[in-house]
């Protein structure tokens, strides 16, 4: 009979796990992205996601939070319960969050949990093809020749970085016109609203294919996407690294068990060949890695922001 009475409450007991267990993967995952939909960011979340979901059985939502420079996005992660159901699409324009930003709801990006890297975008010089250049020594010397008479749209703030480096190191001075993102901004270089952007490859390539925008350079260095492109350091101009990485944080305190689940199976799908493939035919560099590597990108993006503010007397927003 004690026998008889073990085995139902063991069989209860592995019942109550197995319902755990499906109640665990029956929980939707939320990625919040501070870009609009049909940006770089946005595009590359919604690809993971997908196969997240693959993977795991699991729903995985993306919400776009756009806007105020990432603050609404960041916002609604904090609020987030640490239980690893919520985590955010972040990028390493969002280091500079509280240097540049009045409204910041971070002191640092220290404060999220690190659950993964995903990506690095490749970035580019792109120019409305009125624009009489077709390399970045003769856009440079229009610039130069028309002071503060051309603009340049900037999405996130590591575009505004790249764009305040490049003309530094162009001897040119233009202005500068945000958006919410690059699908905001695309129609407006396309009309010739704006004259120039320094952004990702990704959303911009099909309309350079198509000839509505000018692809002068790449940056960091050449990317397999458009190999023909000159890296912008072949034109001589040295624009500092920019913190371009993509990748996924979790509320403050959330578990380190929990941490270390989300990254495996983040780490999962991106070894998978048809999803580094797939990321990679947009000009994005899938990367991967360990929470430990993605706290070590945003110290690094941090500190460079930080150098970036004081050496080209940025003010804040």
């Amino acid at each position: 009979m004690n026998k008889r009475r073990f085995l139902l409450a063991a069989g209860l007991a592995g019942l109550g796990l197995h319902a755990a267990a499906r109640s665990a993967a029956a929980d939707p995952l939320k990625v919040i992205v501070a870009t609009p939909a049909g940006g770089a960011s946005d595009t590359a979340a919604r690809i993971v996601a997908q196969a997240l979901a693959s993977q795991s059985g699991r729903q995985v939502m993306v919400e776009n939070r756009p806007g105020g420079n990432g603050v609404p996005a960041v916002q609604a992660l904090l609020t987030a319960p640490p239980d690893g159901k919520t985590l955010l699409w972040a990028s390493g324009s969002m280091a500079g969050l509280p240097i540049l930003v009045r409204s910041s709801p971070l002191k640092s990006m220290n404060e999220l949990t690190p659950v993964a890297p995903v990506m690095n975008l490749v970035y580019g010089l792109f120019v409305n093809p009125r624009i009489p250049a077709r390399t970045v020594e003769e856009f440079g010397a229009y610039l130069r020749a028309h002071p503060d008479q051309l603009s340049y749209a900037t999405g996130v703030l590591s575009e505004y970085m790249a764009a305040v480096a490049y003309l530094r190191a162009a001897g040119a001075r233009a202005l500068r016109v945000p958006y919410k993102g690059g699908a905001q901004l695309l129609p407006d270089l396309i009309a010739g609203e704006v004259q120039f952007n320094i952004g990702p490859l990704a959303p911009a390539l099909p309309h350079v294919r198509s000839g509505r925008l000018r692809l002068l350079a790449t940056l960091p260095d050449r990317s397999e996407a458009v190999p023909d492109v000159p890296a912008m350091a072949e034109a001589g101009l040295a624009v500092e690294a920019l913190p371009s990485w993509n990748g996924l944080v979790a509320p403050p305190h959330t578990p380190p068990d929990v941490v270390a689940r989300l990254a495996e199976g983040v780490n999962r799908v991106l070894a998978g060949p048809g999803l580094r493939h797939t990321l990679e035919a947009q000009g994005l560099r899938v990367t991967g890695g360990t929470p430990e590597q993605l706290a070590e990108a945003i110290d690094t993006a941090t500190q460079t922001w930080r150098r970036f503010v004081r050496e080209h007397d940025i003010p804040q927003e």
